[in-house]
């Protein structure tokens, strides 16, 4: 093993500052590219053997499964010699949360069994407390719940926040009640629950402060209110923390994520020594140069300047092009040249506008792979392997129940579940000793009755092999017994599909846990906090252009980097959104510039079709940003061919723009305001039949029919896509556009 000295002559000064300083607060201001992760390894390995604080006693705290992972094995591999060092709890956030309260739970009235909820999970669990409410309606009430929990917001707090109606207040307090009966948690209370847990047992605070000599925090700049809450009540008065970030990457505000935090943190850590990391090891100076000369525009920052040591490469170029098409085609001449395709990347503000991208790279045989396909964990046959799962480990598991008890059909209607679900009272909650007094009482029909029977006995059995230590044994048995294996066999056998594969992966991932009960609920947990650990698609790992969101590259680079779409209306999303807004999507522009090694080129259309209409286009706002010094410009952005970026206000572009134009289209989301329920204007309807909207989803649409009124307003929405979609008008997860 290498000593710590090797490592810290490894550092740059800001660096080796960063992991020397361990007497104070301390605020690491890491820009993109600046090597944080190094810092952060090098500053646990520090501590363990030059501070010999003993590994059990530091706590890493991080927002994903791979980020923890890939720095424990850092850390592991700069320590090998040391056999304490796996000791370190370098973990998430949520998995932090679940760790405690696995611990001391029971302080709060917690089992240690709980089940967590994911997202799709938690609308279940709120669709069956609403089962005459569609889930496409409750889908944006289930966010506002999730978010305000994130802000760490009562019922009532909420509904002020939010201008919301009486009606979001019950549905979030029926769902709190509900979650709280069946004794499982959603992601929210990982933390939400954490904070209660240390407010209310003195002792546990106690515990956490005498055990945790050192914490730190990576990616600071996207903790939310309750994160920042649950860092304060970790921190006790002889503990070091220390958090790094960086305010100009925070985006991720539609989470929930507050800049905030960071910008405040030498406030709310009194004595805090703040050092940055400007010295940039992924991209060329001039890239760079665009990028700061971006981010300087904004006001609330802690100011820096990245730079680099790597010169040379070519200027950035800004190609002003016709339309959509002639933009992607100026990208398939560009990639062409070398055909790099792998080290490639095509961003764009919202995944609707792929598709002219995807349209002309077939035409021209170019490979390429979209960022954000399904993901392993939500496909139906995974999920319903995982329902068997969770609900062997908690029988209260209203959600897993209700897909599975049914699933294939064993003859028990909705009628029949609710009636097994009505016998939970009698037995503390506990649904398969529910289903078999359900069958005692005959209340269940002789079909219901023997299917019941079945999914209890395969359960029982399913469990007594895992708790005997045959953990593959005993799911691979539930999934043949269950009758998943031979339902999704025969689909494969129809349509082509591989889900029994599916299955089998899902099966084979247990092999890595330890073969026990202990195992199980261990595997639950890090797939529950982190389901993109299994069948990510991390776009290295496969061949062709990368065909990106702006906000999916995050933590990605690449030599070469197509940003589109800088034109008003789609980037930024709205227009006349307020200051905090706009300096969001500023960021993204950053953050999406400094995903570029080598090549960095902006392009930005002159007209594109709207609904089949040819719509004048006005260039980003954000392009003025960048000093013209530091680009090359090819083309003009007007069909009139002036070059340079008009300061008027779109209000006074005059007849050249279309009303979409002048009014705006695209979305920011304004998640600050998250207004519940559309207000109506006057007695008449929500929305009229010809109004153009938006949608997170889908793009943008256009109302085609519209039935019923008041609450129970519905419309159909025809979208550019193709895709229809059908809304209860009051909670329609929609923007108009124009009109307003």
């Amino acid at each position: 093993m290498a000593s710590i000295d090797f490592f810290l002559d490894q550092l740059n000064d800001p660096q080796r500052e960063a992991v020397l300083e361990n007497s104070r607060p301390l605020l690491m201001l890491a820009g993109a590219g600046s090597g944080k992760t190094r810092v952060i390894t090098t500053k646990i390995a520090y501590a363990i053997e030059a501070l010999k604080v003993p590994p059990y006693k530091i706590l890493a705290v991080t927002f994903t499964n791979k980020a923890a992972s890939e720095m424990k094995e850092r850390v592991e591999s700069m320590l090998a010699d040391n056999p304490y060092v796996k000791e370190c709890n370098i973990r998430t956030f949520h998995s932090f949360g679940a760790w405690l309260l696995r611990r001391f739970g029971s302080e709060i009235g917690l089992g240690p069994n709980f089940t967590i909820y994911d997202d799709a999970d938690s609308l279940a669990l709120l669709a069956s407390i609403y089962p005459s409410h569609k889930k496409r309606d409750l889908e944006p009430i289930m966010k506002r719940i999730s978010y305000a929990k994130d802000r760490m917001l009562s019922p009532g707090e909420a509904m002020k926040s939010f201008h919301a109606d009486l009606l979001f207040k019950q549905m979030y307090e029926r769902y709190e009640e509900k979650l709280r009966a069946v004794g499982n948690l959603d992601f929210a209370d990982l933390i939400g629950r954490c904070i209660e847990l240390l407010e209310e047992a003195p002792h546990v605070q106690e515990w956490v402060h005498s055990r945790f000599e050192m914490i730190m925090v990576d990616e600071y700049q996207d903790s939310n209110t309750a994160q920042f809450l649950l860092l304060k009540l970790l921190v006790g008065p002889d503990t070091f923390v220390g958090v790094v970030g960086d305010d100009d990457q925070s985006i991720y505000r539609f989470r929930g994520a507050e800049v905030k935090n960071i910008l405040t943190f030498a406030s709310s850590f009194p004595k805090t020594k703040t050092i940055k990391l400007e010295q940039n090891y992924r991209s060329t100076t001039q890239i760079l140069d665009v990028a700061n000369s971006i981010i300087s525009k904004n006001t609330d920052r802690h100011d820096k300047n990245l730079w680099s040591a790597k010169k040379g490469g070519q200027k950035p170029k800004l190609f002003y092009v016709h339309d959509e098409e002639d933009e992607a085609r100026r990208i398939v001449t560009i990639l062409r040249e070398d055909r790099n395709y792998n080290g490639s990347a095509v961003l764009y503000r919202t995944n609707a506008q792929s598709v002219p991208f995807e349209t002309v790279f077939k035409r021209y045989g170019i490979p390429y792979k979209v960022v954000g396909a399904l993901q392993f964990y939500e496909r139906e046959e995974v999920k319903d392997a995982l329902a068997l799962l969770y609900l062997l480990t908690n029988p209260k598991d209203e959600v897993s129940f209700r897909r599975i008890i049914n699933k294939p059909a064993r003859g028990i209607g909705p009628g029949g579940v609710d009636k097994i679900v009505g016998f939970a009272r009698e037995t503390g909650g506990d649904l398969l000793q529910a289903a078999t007094l359900a069958v005692r009482n005959r209340a269940l029909s002789p079909k219901a009755a023997q299917g019941a029977e079945l999914v209890v006995r395969f359960i029982d059995e399913g469990r007594r092999l895992i708790i005997e230590g045959n953990l593959v044994d005993g799911v691979t048995f539930l999934v043949r017994e269950s009758g998943l294996y031979e339902y999704y066999q025969e689909q494969d056998y129809l349509n082509t599909t591989v889900k029994v594969g599916n299955l089998e992966a899902l099966v084979n991932a247990l092999s890595a846990y330890e073969s026990s009960f202990d195992g199980l609920i261990a595997f639950l947990e890090q797939l529950t906090l982190d389901r993109t650990t299994l069948g990510t698609d991390d776009p290295r790992d496969k061949e062709g252009v990368t065909l990106i969101t702006m906000h999916n590259t995050k933590g990605l680079e690449f030599d070469r980097v197509f940003v589109t779409g800088l034109e008003e209306g789609l980037f930024p999303g709205r227009l006349n959104e307020g200051d905090e807004d706009i300096q969001e999507e500023r960021r993204i522009f950053y953050v999406a510039v400094t995903r570029a090694r080598d090549e960095l080129y902006l392009l930005s259309s002159r007209v594109r079709k709207i609904w089949g209409r040819t719509t004048f286009q006005h260039p980003s706002r954000f392009i003025e940003d960048i000093d013209p010094a530091l680009i090359r410009i090819e083309g003009s952005p007007s069909p009139g061919g002036y070059n340079s970026f008009s300061k008027r206000e779109p209000s006074d572009w005059g007849s050249s723009g279309s009303n979409m134009i002048r009014h705006g289209f695209g979305r920011n989301a304004r998640q600050f305001e998250m207004k519940v329920k559309h207000e109506p204007k006057g007695e008449g309807p929500l929305f009229a039949v010809g109004q153009r909207v938006y949608s997170d989803a889908y793009g943008e649409g256009e109302v085609i029919a519209l039935r019923g009124e008041g609450d129970r307003e519905v419309i159909d929405v025809a979208f550019a896509t193709g895709k229809k979609a059908t809304y209860l008008s009051r909670f329609a997860d929609l923007d108009r556009i124009g009109g307003e």
